[in-house]
């Protein structure tokens, strides 16, 4: 039996919103541990902006070449060799010659075949680059009027690999336009970001949704900030100054996402800023109600501090008007009381900026969670006390015993993920701490996960060096076990690192 489709397993996992799970992957692509795993739409993404889709000629020129012979043939017998060249280089790379020479020599092709062959690639395939080229090649039609075809497209314009593709495809429809909103509206990663760029606000509704929705995704808002604040005409809304609750948040979020130009630019460039940020204070002193809009507040005063802009007192007064309310230390305790809210982090990060003491409040949270709150260990293992019970619990808690599955070269853990990532945080904090979490340090020393043992390696070296001792007096167990499995060390650095801690003396 053939496996199935691409599109039907994209079909047969949308929800009930029209949109695909936050959790949907596709079954086809097998990776190993240590392959380094995008997001859905990720490595085009990154390509596209951070360093400029590059073309490659000659394969564009091989996959041509097999095209036009399949067409003439009447089949694809070229599928699996077009596939091999596709995965080589990413269809990225070669799209654009592609269609290009298409175009010029039209004549060349059995058109209707070409039709048939994007048809299947795109919809019947299991290949994730052969779909893209599916999509792409059906970018030559004008199919405006194919409510079948577009409906099929929009399908797979849900799963963020292939949205930029349908978009750049369906864009030179009539009513491309229209196509490429349903499609912003249903995705919120890579494939908003590019849907979001490409819109044209044509209308009221395309506008209202933009400054509402169109900026919050999933991979960074910074992307789309000033994409949004002009399409969206956010200084025409903050002028009218009748604004909702969601509407003040849709804001919020461009504004915030203004002020990070790490990836692209923003507020740099916003031709409306100092007015912009003025009149959004003036409206926020009322309508900030949340611990995110204060959190944005806060990245606001601090950008204000450094920033090189008309009014840039007043802004900075307005903003301390808004942060000295007493009802968002209140509302930040109550979040950090709540280990399981969603805030969690909003509330600590506002907490930290405004000096307040949370250092029991986080602790407590930690307690309640460990695997999940492991991030904030460097906090609480400030406190010795703490420290010392929280590793108690680590040593309970872990399956250490499932987690020690013996030598691997694994970057990444292949199961018990969120388990070893905690590990990789305890061994941070214990190498302030001899003797402590001997278990954990032996567990780390038998994982597969290499930064693991090199973990185990380096609080290791730091007791020794904080007790002045060599590692067989502080832990004869560990000394042991280190010489049991330095010589199957399979990483060579780690090896290195294991060897000096078997012949490391007291000074």
């Amino acid at each position: 039996m053939s496996a199935q489709s691409i599109y039907s397993v994209i079909y047969e996992g949308i929800n009930s919103e029209g949109k695909l799970p936050k959790d949907f992957t596709l079954p086809f692509k097998k990776t190993s541990p240590n392959e380094l795993k995008f997001m859905p739409g990720a490595k085009d993404g990154i390509g596209i902006f951070h360093f400029g889709a590059k073309s490659s000629e000659k394969v564009s020129k091989k996959i041509v070449k097999l095209l036009k012979s399949d067409c003439k043939k009447g089949s694809i017998s070229s599928q699996n060799e077009i596939a091999e060249l596709l995965n080589e280089c990413g269809t990225l790379a070669v799209i654009d010659p592609i269609l290009d020479s298409i175009r010029k020599e039209q004549k060349k092709f059995d058109i209707e075949n070409l039709f048939d062959y994007a048809c299947q690639f795109a919809f019947q395939s299991t290949d994730e680059e052969l779909v893209k080229l599916g999509i792409g090649l059906l970018g030559l039609f004008d199919l405006s009027n194919d409510d079948k075809i577009i409906d099929k497209l929009l399908v797979l314009a849900l799963y963020e690999e292939f949205t930029l593709y349908v978009i750049v495809a369906v864009l030179k429809y009539p009513n491309g336009n229209d196509i490429v909103f349903r499609i912003a509206q249903k995705v919120d990663g890579w494939g908003k970001i590019h849907a979001v760029e490409r819109l044209e606000p044509t209308s009221d509704e395309i506008r209202e949704w933009i400054l509402r929705k169109g900026c919050a995704n999933e991979i960074m808002d910074a992307y789309l900030g000033l994409e949004c604040a002009n399409k969206g005409n956010l200084i025409g809304a903050l002028r009218h100054g009748s604004i909702d609750d969601e509407l003040f948040e849709g804001i919020s979020v461009i504004i915030d996402a203004l002020l990070d130009e790490g990836p692209v630019e923003g507020i740099s460039v916003y031709e409306y800023a100092e007015e912009a940020l003025r009149l959004y204070l003036q409206i926020a002193s009322e309508h900030a109600v949340t611990i995110t809009q204060f959190w944005r507040i806060l990245n606001l005063q601090d950008w204000l501090i450094n920033a090189q802009i008309a009014g840039r007192d007043e802004l900075l007064k307005m903003c301390g008007n808004i942060i000295n309310k007493e009802s968002w230390r209140e509302m930040i305790l109550k979040i950090l009381n709540s280990s399981d809210d969603e805030r969690f982090f909003y509330a600590y990060d506002a907490a930290k900026r405004l000096n307040m003491d949370i250092s029991e409040l986080i602790f407590k949270a930690v307690k309640r969670n460990p695997v999940k709150r492991c991030g904030y260990l460097s906090i609480v293992y400030k406190n010795p006390e703490y420290a010392n019970e929280l590793t108690k619990i680590y040593e309970e808690i872990l399956p250490l015993d499932e987690m020690a599955t013996g030598m691997g070269d694994f970057i990444f853990a292949e199961s018990l993920t969120e388990e070893h990532l905690c590990m990789v945080f305890v061994l941070e904090e214990l190498k302030n701490y001899p003797k402590m979490g001997e278990k954990l340090v032996r567990t780390a020393l038998k994982s597969p996960v290499i930064r693991e043992r090199n973990g185990a390696c380096i609080v290791m070296k730091e007791w020794c060096r904080i007790l002045n001792q060599d590692l067989q007096t502080i832990s004869p167990d560990l000394f042991s076990t280190l010489k049991k499995i330095v010589d199957i060390e399979v990483n060579a650095d780690t090896k290195d690192n294991m060897r000096e801690l078997l012949n490391i003396t007291p000074e």
